[in-house]
């Protein structure tokens, strides 16, 4: 199954600490989305969600993740207490199109910001597998809780 990470989960150690078998397919742009950080966790800061936001792109990495693999992450992102859903959405790539499924906030909150540490896992994530200098500062440039 083709999975769309955007955020923390773009980082290999992170997707491993997950028990999560992948595979990299390659990066991908998600149009008419943007990341913001309106999830909120449980020490009040904000995690990563993607909202509608035509015009703009969110990017991130493409990965194969057996259905059954993908369940572990289901239990990681609180797929049954509510906190994500999954969602089905369509990226664009060098290879053309593909649908993929990614995760989005079931529950937000407004003027969230995230951890410096969950942060510089994002941005881990998103140099280790070369996203655009442009999306590079965009993720730079967001202030943190601590």
């Amino acid at each position: 199954m083709l999975y769309f990470a955007y955020a923390d989960n773009m980082d290999v150690d992170t997707m491993a600490e997950r028990t999560v078998t992948f595979e990299k397919v390659c990066t991908g742009r998600a149009r008419d989305y943007r990341l913001v950080f309106q999830k909120p966790a449980a020490d009040g800061s904000g995690r990563a969600d993607l909202a509608n936001d035509r015009g703009n792109v969110a990017e991130g990495v493409i990965w194969d993740v057996p259905e059954n693999s993908l369940a572990n992450l289901d239990v990681y992102e609180d797929v049954e207490k509510g906190h994500y859903r999954r969602d089905t959405i369509t990226v664009q790539t060098s290879r053309g199109e593909m649908v993929c499924v990614t995760y989005r906030a079931a529950k937000f909150r407004h003027g969230l910001k995230p951890t410096k540490e969950y942060l510089q896992t994002i941005l881990r994530g998103a140099e280790m597998h070369r996203l655009s200098p442009d999306y590079l500062t965009f993720l730079r440039s967001h202030d943190t809780a601590q």
